[in-house]
Order: C-alpha cells, then structure tokens, then sequence
C-alpha cells in the first residue's frame, strides 16, 4: 500500500506557511467559511498561497459555497484541490466539474452512524472526507469504518498520540489535521513538524 499521505489544514497566517514549507506535508488547506475562526480571504489566501512550497498542494474548505468563489480561487490559482464540508450534493459536484472539470473534489461527510458511510460510499466525488462535523477537535466513532470500501482521508480529533494508530486500522488514503496541531488556537511550529514526521513513520 502507499504511504498515507497528510494534509495540515487551516493555515491563516505567514508563520503557518514557513511551518508547513519545513514539515513537507502532502497538502495545505485553507478555509472559506465566514463562520470559521480559521477563515481566510481571498486577497490573504493568495499571499499564503504564493508562498507555500511548490510541493505542497493547496486545498480550499468550502461551506455551501457559490460556484463563483470557488470557480474564482480555481482561476487565481490559489487552491488546488476543492474540498466540500456543507450539504453539497452529487448535483452540486456535477455542476462545479462542469465549470471546473481539471480539479480535484473532495467531500466531507459527517460520520454518526453506518447510513452517513452510505452516503459517502455513492459520492460523486473524486474522494471523501470522513470527520466528525466542523473542526470538533474530537473524533467520530472509528468503528463504524471498519467495513468502508472506499478510499478515504480521515478527519476530526487526530494528534500526535492517536494518528499512528489511526493509520495501522484503518490504512486512510491521508489523514487530515488541524486542532490537533495547534496550541492555544493557533497553529504550532513543533507539533507540525512532530506529526508529519510521525505521519511518514508510521
């Protein structure tokens, strides 16, 4: 199997980038929702973006977005791949590859039960997120996804002591973290390096 790969997400300032640009992870994630401590602006993400090591592939979090903004960032070449945490649909999906068919799509599904696997399972999305809800901090019950089939990233409650483990059961296509890197609400220089090193260990 290939290594799992990570994704820090809700970088919002300078110092997170050069964090991250020294940790290498897979991806980098900004968030577009007003509602987030973590949301960006457009004009800011540019900046962030432009500064994130080549290597590093952007992922804009989107909530019920219009397909304007999303389309916008995508023009701007400020995200890479898009990653859809509302109510989106398989409509939505189709519509938004119509409109942007080279980029990635990524939906995020809320796991409280096996009929929210269902869901996930049938997304018309190029992969799926598995978390607990939006940003919690906390994880969902792993054992629901035991008998998941379908490649996912894993989400919602990861750190430094639970990840590996996470990785040995479950064998996610990437895990994504974001509290679990954080100390007093802002992104940790340490704990992203410590974690993406994990990551790469396991």
């Amino acid at each position: 199997m290939d290594r799992t790969k990570i994704k820090i997400c809700g970088l919002s300032r300078l110092c997170d980038i050069e964090y991250v640009n020294l940790a290498i992870p897979d991806y980098a994630g900004f968030v577009f929702w007003e509602q987030s401590r973590r949301n960006v602006s457009i004009k800011k993400a540019e900046k962030l973006s432009k500064a994130l090591d080549s290597s590093i592939k952007s992922v804009g979090v989107f909530v019920n977005a219009p397909f304007e903004k999303i389309i916008n960032l995508c023009d701007k070449n400020i995200i890479d791949i898009i990653q859809l945490h509302g109510s989106e649909d398989n409509e939505y999906i189709a519509k938004l590859r119509e409109y942007i068919p080279k980029k990635v799509i990524w939906k995020a599904y809320k796991i409280c039960s096996k009929e929210d696997l269902k869901a996930a399972e049938s997304s018309a999305a190029d992969a799926v997120l598995l978390d607990n809800g939006y940003g919690t901090g906390k994880c969902f019950d792993w054992s629901l996804i035991e008998e998941f089939t379908r490649p996912f990233i894993l989400a919602g409650g990861l750190t430094q002591e639970n990840i590996c483990d996470a990785i040995r059961k479950f064998q996610p296509y990437a895990v994504d973290i974001s509290s679990g890197v954080e100390l007093e609400g802002v992104k940790d220089k340490e704990k992203i390096l410590k974690v993406v090193t994990t990551v790469r260990n396991c």
